[in-house]
């Protein structure tokens, strides 16, 4: 008998129940989210840590009242309507209640990278048009950037004033610690939006639902072979996967969140040195490896005394195998052959290279991920033959739901429910993948997304510039880094520092390239319809004498 495909029979219930609005029971039995888990967390844990933090630390009943007193004072002031927050603020204790807050009330959560200059910031908070932004006193001046040039106007609350009813503080001491009566929060609402690179030079916005949140951390459970408990040290900034999806990884296992203030190696190792449970995941990216063992080793650390880590490592294919092999070996701990996105959660990242092993190509392929499903497809989204190169493509709940205010880029790359990640891999015999290359020109340094387009977009207004080329070169420290290629018919008259220059203040300095050469005109090779051929500029050499910065 033969199949035909029917939107109509594929959404209708293949079951009755014998009752009236079938469809809304089944949709409240499905009702499950980010501020549920919360709530359950602190029913279970009461008394266990929660979060640590720079400001505050709190038991997972303590967490939830605090959360309960941001929601009583939120929803008064915004309603029940779709409302949106953003979070301005290096990482802290507040700033995780506060999307807990937005969870419960089935608020949207902009998480706003602070290392964005003046132009980025801007568009970032005019894609999500808050409502109010909780801005810390270290950051309270990019406010006056949003109040001049954004489109949005929101109000402000502060973390750090002590006074007055647009403190975080006020928000806290007026509210009730009571559980709120609230209506469910659809898992399919928005919970974040957390900020990606953009391929033609700003960044878009995610949205990361309550039901990709939820899948991810069943992901990395399964992943990283986790168990209840396991804690987690965040110091990665907010506006990353790594941290927002570990905010709910905790809840879900009942572990304790630890915030640093960044890659604070002296805090992280006492952590590790003074933590009662296992450490889930050490978040280790190329740039941060180094000092981590720099550190242990200049300070004779007996990595005896730490607790258990289930897992290390990120970026394995940009990490050499020997720094592999050493920091495995050093905390007893494999490393994560991770692959994955912000849109995307993790997706091929079911194996975990052993202690001690400097993994070669067998090694770094990736094995698929649970609870996403993966094609490698052609321009026209056909599925390739096993053993040809193709572009990895997902769905499934870990996936994000689209970008915020970004329609072309939502048609381009999302199809009936799949995302191409621009990433060109190949599928083994055994079933595992291997990486080829990126089909989106990427530059992936320190853990770090850089788009060329970012850099490019900036330098060609030079008015002396005729074109310019972004490619990534090799790094021990970051695993690659940016250089720019820069043509002009005056190269006397165009300055290096000058044009560094012209990108500071524009865009944020974790993407300025360390390598400038100017070059003479009509020097990049094209393809026939004229595009640059970035690949073969890749393979022009690289001197030192062309570094403009190290970091």
């Amino acid at each position: 008998m033969g199949l035909t495909t029917n939107t109509r029979a594929m959404t209708e219930p293949n079951f009755h129940l014998g009752i009236q609005d079938q469809d809304r029971f089944v949709e409240r039995t499905r009702q499950f989210s980010v501020g549920d888990l919360l709530r359950k967390a602190a029913r279970m844990y009461a008394d266990r840590p929660a979060v640590t933090g720079p400001h505050a630390a709190y038991t997972y009943a303590e967490l939830n009242a605090a959360v309960n007193r941001l929601v009583d004072r939120l929803g008064d002031r915004l309603g029940d309507g779709p409302a949106r927050v953003a979070v301005l603020s290096e990482n802290r204790v507040e700033g995780m209640a506060v999307l807990y807050a937005c969870a419960k009330l089935g608020y949207l959560a902009a998480t706003l990278n602070w290392r964005l200059e003046r132009e980025e910031l801007v568009h970032c908070v005019d894609l999500v048009e808050p409502d109010v932004v909780f801005v810390s006193e270290r950051y309270a001046d990019r406010c006056a950037w949003i109040d001049e040039d954004a489109d949005s106007s929101p109000s402000y609350v502060s973390f750090d004033d002590d006074e007055g009813e647009s403190s975080y503080r006020a928000l806290l001491e007026a509210g009730s610690p009571e559980e709120p009566d609230l209506p469910g929060v659809d898992p399919e609402q928005g919970l974040a939006v957390i900020y990606t690179s953009g391929t033609t030079g700003l960044p878009k916005g995610a949205v990361v639902s309550h039901r990709a949140e939820l899948a991810r951390s069943d992901q990395v459970v399964l992943d990283m072979r986790l168990q209840m408990g396991d804690s987690y040290i965040s110091w990665a900034p907010m506006f990353h996967m790594s941290t927002v999806d570990w905010i709910v990884t905790m809840a879900m296992l009942g572990g304790t969140y630890h915030i640093v203030d960044g890659f604070d190696v002296e805090r992280i190792v006492e952590i590790l040195q003074t933590s009662q449970r296992p450490i889930a995941w050490l978040f280790l990216v190329p740039g941060v490896i180094d000092q981590f063992l720099d550190y242990v080793d200049e300070h004779d650390v007996d990595t005896d005394t730490f607790a258990p880590i289930r897992c290390t490592g990120a970026l394995a294919d940009l990490t050499p195998p020997e720094k592999v092999e050493r920091v495995t070996k050093l905390v007893d701990a494999p490393f994560h052959n991770s692959y994955g996105s912000t849109e995307v959660g993790w997706a091929t990242s079911g194996y975990l290279i052993p202690p001690g092993v400097a993994p070669d190509d067998a090694e770094l392929s990736k094995v698929e991920s649970p609870l996403i499903d993966v094609k490698l497809v052609d321009e026209n989204w056909t599925a390739v033959e096993q053993g040809s190169k193709g572009e990895l493509a997902v769905r499934g709940p870990t996936l994000a739901s689209g970008y915020v205010n970004s329609p072309e880029s939502n048609r381009s790359e999302f199809h009936d429910g799949w995302f191409r990640t621009g990433d060109l891999f190949v599928r083994n015999a055994d079933g595992t993948y291997s990486y080829v290359s990126r089909k989106k020109y990427l530059i992936k340094s320190g853990g770090e997304n850089v788009y060329p387009g970012e850099i490019e977009r900036v330098i060609v207004e030079h008015p002396l510039v005729d074109d310019v080329v972004v490619v990534r070169v090799p790094d021990e420290k970051w695993g690659e880094v940016p250089k720019a290629y820069v043509s002009t018919d005056r190269p006397e008259e165009v300055s290096r520092e000058e044009l560094l220059e012209l990108l500071r203040g524009r865009i944020a300095s974790y993407k300025l390239p360390h390598y400038i050469e100017v070059v003479p005109p009509r020097s990049f090779p094209r393809g026939t319809t004229g595009k640059v051929l970035r690949s073969e500029v890749e393979e022009w050499p690289v001197s030192e004498d062309d570094r403009i910065r190290e970091v």
